[in-house]
């Protein structure tokens, strides 16, 4: 839930979007609905077929299975209510490249946003979003902290600090401490 929340105005990820999102001349593409797991409402991660043609977020779908077990169901699908011969989970590895495709592109067009708007006079909105999306990049994938320090962002995250915001000072230290975090680069 780390893309396009800053950006979107909304607060979370899991809303889809029918927009692209216009910086310069470059865009935030919109989450694609097929990204979109019908049980968690969130982009997957790790998406499975199942065998009805069904796709859902490994995990979520486990779940489910699972709780079909435990209340003495038959695992059926739960979009179709069609029971299933089985609870073989088949990798979509081609959409799992696309929906990493489609990260990579918008984390690097909301990077380019972030150098942007890291500055002091900068509205506090916008700057604690940016913040927010450093951390969340970092959280993500340990290499992402490496990322940060070649866009040079790490200066710019300090001069956050001198924000007349206590707010966005806050936010600047607790993003300091992530993006140093066992990384003796970034220190």
């Amino acid at each position: 839930k780390e893309m396009a929340d800053g950006w979107s105005g909304s607060s979370d990820l899991d809303c889809q979007s029918d927009d692209s999102y216009i910086y310069g001349s470059r865009h935030i593409e919109p989450i694609y609905d097929a990204f979109i797991c019908p049980l968690t409402k969130e982009v997957m991660r790790d998406p499975v077929t199942l065998e009805n043609g069904q796709t859902f977020e490994r995990e979520a779908i486990e779940k489910w299975f699972r709780e079909c077990r435990e209340n003495g169901r038959r695992p059926m699908c739960p979009l179709t209510s069609q029971e299933l011969k089985t609870t073989e989970l088949n990798p979509s590895i081609a959409l799992r490249n696309t929906i990493e495709e489609w990260y990579a592109r918008n984390e690097a067009v909301q990077l380019d946003i972030v150098k942007k708007v890291l500055h002091v006079e900068s509205p506090e909105k916008e700057v604690w979003r940016s913040l927010r999306f450093i951390q969340q990049l970092c959280q993500k994938r340990r290499t992402n902290k490496r990322v940060i320090l070649n866009a040079e962002l790490i200066p710019k995250i300090v001069d956050m600090l001198k924000s007349g915001s206590k707010r966005v000072r806050y936010k600047a230290l607790e993003t300091l401490r992530i993006v140093v975090e066992g990384s003796d680069d970034n220190k």
